[in-house]
């Protein structure tokens, strides 16, 4: 399965969109259109030097980091690292070094996770993510850099949190900006907006689910989509 991954850009109206070996940084604004290419497509070993030492060949997943405007773990397969950035600027470094998920998300691992195929943070907690792999997914309490995260809900198959999606698996999934809980997931080749992640009753109307070449020209154009 090629790798798919995405990170808000923290300050900027922007997205990092990772897709194979390569990324793409998008400018966009929900409920605007009109998104368009920053920079890219590139491969991005050539541009980020951590995931090229980090061995990554693809990004399945990324997990920002409350409290660090530029700071997230980077998921590969059965590996992850956690990484420090400066958008549009080199210097990004590794943070205590590249590891199986195995034995250091202790949660994960308890759950049967093998890979990681999307993060997201759960809303009002700095503390908590969600962790989807496959068709499930599990909420899990964790601590930047230290080994004590806590299984606290699943593994659940996606199917029951977001009914209305019709989604059984996730490529990706990104915070919606401006919305204190909402998120812009995406799956195969379409993406819906549910303004309430943690909700099986969130506002979004059944059959809303958009094809993604149609909705984002720049992911299209990057040939992404």
């Amino acid at each position: 399965m090629v790798g798919r991954g995405a990170l808000n850009i923290a300050g900027h109206n922007q997205t990092y969109f990772f897709h194979g070996d390569k990324y793409v940084k998008i400018n966009w604004s929900p409920d605007q259109g009109g998104d368009s290419i920053q920079y890219g497509p590139t491969e991005f070993a050539k541009e980020w030097p951590t995931l090229k030492e980090a061995g990554f060949a693809q990004v399945d997943a990324i997990l920002p980091i409350p409290g660090h405007q530029y700071r997230a773990y980077f998921f590969c397969g059965s590996h992850y690292a956690r990484i420090d950035f400066t958008p549009s600027e080199p210097g990004d470094k590794i943070l205590g070094g590249v590891h199986p998920i195995h034995g250091y998300w202790r949660s994960l691992e308890k759950a049967g996770f093998t890979t990681v195929d999307g993060a997201i943070q759960v809303p009002g907690h700095s503390d908590q993510a969600y962790f989807f792999s496959g068709e499930h997914y599990v909420r899990v309490r964790w601590t930047e850099g230290v080994v004590n995260d806590e299984l606290l809900e699943g593994p659940t198959p996606i199917k029951y949190l977001w009914p209305q999606t019709g989604f059984d698996q996730i490529d990706t999934i990104i915070p919606w900006p401006g919305q204190h809980d909402g998120a812009y997931i995406f799956s195969g080749d379409y993406y819906v907006r549910v303004r309430s992640i943690d909700s099986s009753g969130d506002h979004t109307p059944p059959h809303q689910n958009a094809v993604v070449s149609r909705s984002w020209s720049s992911l299209h154009k990057a040939g992404f989509y």
